[in-house]
């Protein structure tokens, strides 16, 4: 089948199904932006037969836009998916904000930071079961309410130290599957770990994400009662 058919029946299957969301049927402009899908421009090059979409792990993916949908082609464990943006989502229009404890100096934190050998991997569990190897960037051992503890990085998109950690609140007073906290690089062996700045994984705004989650001795012992709370609003 060729490119712009594929196309044509995943921006059909993606409509329809944000039109349902939304309770409702497809709008004049949806059914039109359907008709002429094979028309539909995604970022700034025209679509055309043979045109294969880049994933979002591509240096530079490509979002497919047709009225207020936008679709990206994702790739996760080898295999392809379809990841859809409504902006006429209902959920979007309601949401009520995130909520936040507040900021408190005692969670922030110097941390010894040990660079992981080059070459070293970790295993990261995602939402939907699978374990992908990522670069192991090191640990940071830091000493919080008493206790002295580690955790594993792995890089952020932006170069950046990127810990996804569990600790004792999840489930109760934060997201149950864990947050993410981004550090800076270590300078002259050290970060700074500021768990103000903890926040929800996209899994705890839709059901329909792949987000990766803590790896295995990644689980703190303490009660973080700073950062993102959950559940919103």
């Amino acid at each position: 089948m060729k490119a712009t058919k594929i196309l044509l029946l995943l921006v059909a299957i993606s409509l329809t199904a944000a039109s349902a969301a939304r309770g409702g049927q497809l709008t004049d402009d949806e059914q039109r932006a359907l008709r002429d899908a094979v028309q539909a421009r995604y970022d700034v090059v025209p679509l055309s037969d043979g045109v294969a979409l880049r994933p979002d792990v591509s240096e530079h993916p490509d979002f497919l836009r047709v009225g207020e949908v936008t679709l990206l082609v994702i790739k996760r464990a080898g295999r392809l998916g379809l990841r859809v943006w409504d902006n006429a989502r209902r959920e979007r229009t309601s949401f009520s904000g995130r909520s936040w404890f507040p900021v408190d100096r005692a969670w922030f934190v110097e941390a010894l930071f040990e660079a992981a050998p080059g070459g070293r991997t970790i295993l990261i569990p995602n939402q939907i079961g699978d374990l992908t190897e990522e670069p192991l960037q090191g640990r940071a051992t830091f000493t919080l309410a008493g206790q002295t503890a580690s955790l594993q990085a792995v890089p952020s998109e932006d170069g950046k130290l990127w810990f996804l950690f569990e600790d004792a609140t999840n489930g109760e007073t934060t997201y149950p599957a864990g947050r993410f906290l981004v550090a800076e690089p270590a300078q002259a062996g050290y970060t700074i770990l500021d768990f103000n700045r903890a926040y929800n994984p996209p899994c705890a705004f839709t059901p329909f994400a792949t987000c990766p989650l803590p790896p295995e001795g990644n689980r703190l012992p303490l009660w973080i009662e700073a950062g993102e709370r959950y559940p919103p609003g």
